[in-house]
């Protein structure tokens, strides 16, 4: 049949809310909107997220013979579930604050080209019209977590193109 599916360690756990917290803090530092201080976090959901990134990474494993969850899948799955249950608020008097959950998860995709991307810019990677219409794509359309994936998967590729001439 197929392997038995472990829950994540306190550990790993912990770490994730760690590595997601240091993505936040970097987001509201970039961000002339959002101080750290003012985001709040239903962390709750937060830990639905992290339990849902860790199941599909076990599924790609199982029913997709060994398929290896790059960080691009990963940080695909996560902007996934940060659009659809929406963990992050500001306060709701402040209309101009909205938005949160869209723009950090363009926030994490942008972040993971800029890291193994090394010419990637927002300038020269993806222009403002292109991140407006994701950022609109990511508040109306319906975006399934396969569709995100392939929306980062061609840098994936890109990246291990210039990693390994043979690719």
């Amino acid at each position: 049949m197929s392997e038995k599916y472990e829950r994540m360690t306190e550990q790993e756990y912990m770490k994730e809310v760690r590595d997601l917290d240091k993505l936040l803090h970097d987001f509201c530092e970039g961000s002339d909107l959002y101080s750290y201080e003012s985001v709040k976090i239903n962390i709750n959901t937060l830990k639905d997220i992290i339990v849902r990134v860790h199941k599909r990474k076990h599924y790609f494993k199982v029913f997709h013979n060994a398929m290896i969850t790059s960080e691009y899948k990963e940080t695909a799955l996560y902007c996934y579930w940060f659009l659809k249950l929406r963990p992050l608020w500001i306060d709701p008097d402040n209309a101009s604050l909205e938005r949160i959950n869209e723009k950090f998860a363009l926030h994490l995709y942008i972040s993971l080209l800029k890291k193994y991307n090394e010419d990637f810019s927002e300038e020269d990677g993806i222009n403002k019209l292109h991140i407006r219409e994701l950022l609109y794509s990511f508040r109306f359309r319906d975006i399934t977590k396969e569709s995100m994936i392939l929306m980062l998967e061609p840098y994936y590729y890109e990246h291990l193109k210039k990693a390994d001439a043979e690719f």
